[in-house]
């Protein structure tokens, strides 16, 4: 698989009551399977080592409490 186009997949928690430090992240496969068994959204993430805006992502966005 090509490092630059890795699929990763997110699966939002927002009915989690109990707060988490960071993201779960999970394979494509895996979060099919688990939202069989509980449905909720599924965010795919594609980026690059070299994205600017995927770094901002990482360190902004995928911290934020809401978001996590």
């Amino acid at each position: 698989m090509k490092k630059s186009l890795l699929f990763i997949v997110l699966i939002l928690t927002f009915l989690n009551t109990k707060a988490q430090e960071e993201i779960e992240w999970v394979s494509f496969e895996e979060a099919i399977e688990l939202n069989k068994e509980t449905p909720k959204l599924i965010l795919i993430d594609v980026y690059t080592d070299w994205c600017g805006w995927c770094k901002k992502l990482d360190k902004v966005t995928y911290k934020n409490e809401e978001i996590i």
